[in-house]
């Protein structure tokens, strides 16, 4: 069984490919924001309480609870 890896396991600075989101949920509002599947992101920095992730996709930067985080599965 292939291990399901997402952006929460990203260390500062690493770039991974989004491969897909997990959740129907909260997908959307993601894919809105401009994770696209293939899309490149790199991790910025994670908040200091450690409750969030600030990534940067393509040009854009965004924040990203870690409950959504845990849904945006990468390569």
């Amino acid at each position: 069984e292939e291990k399901k890896r997402n952006i929460l396991s990203l260390k500062k600075g690493e770039i991974a490919q989004v491969k897909t989101l997990a959740d129907s949920h909260c997908s959307c509002k993601l894919m809105t924001l401009g994770l696209l599947p293939k899309a490149k992101v790199r991790l910025i920095r994670k908040s200091p309480m450690g409750d969030s992730l600030y990534i940067q996709i393509n040009d854009h930067y965004i924040a990203v609870r870690n409950s959504e985080a845990a849904n945006i599965l990468i390569d």
